[in-house]
């Protein structure tokens, strides 16, 4: 398995990771198609086809639970969780 896969599947996981790295998660998600940008105000804009879905960037290396909440919804809305990943 891939380790953009397998970093997918850690957002998905259940309990929420604690200690998911910012940098590393969203090279996963541009690995499959999504399209980032850092805005000013340290937001995240992903773009999926004609989708799109904003994400407020930690002051740390690492998301919150809450960070990771509104990601996974996120990738929900665009169609790229794990089983449709890997399917």
């Amino acid at each position: 398995m891939s380790r953009h896969l397998q970093k997918i599947k850690k957002i998905f996981s259940h309990p929420l990771p604690a200690n998911l790295d910012v940098r590393k998660s969203l090279s996963a998600i541009e690995h499959y198609g999504v399209r980032v940008e850092i805005t000013k105000n340290h937001r995240a804009k992903l773009f999926y086809e004609e989708k799109e879905g904003v994400l407020p960037l930690p002051h740390t290396d690492h998301f919150t639970k809450d960070e990771v909440v509104q990601l996974r919804h996120i990738l929900e809305e665009f169609g790229l969780t794990p089983e449709k990943i890997e399917s």
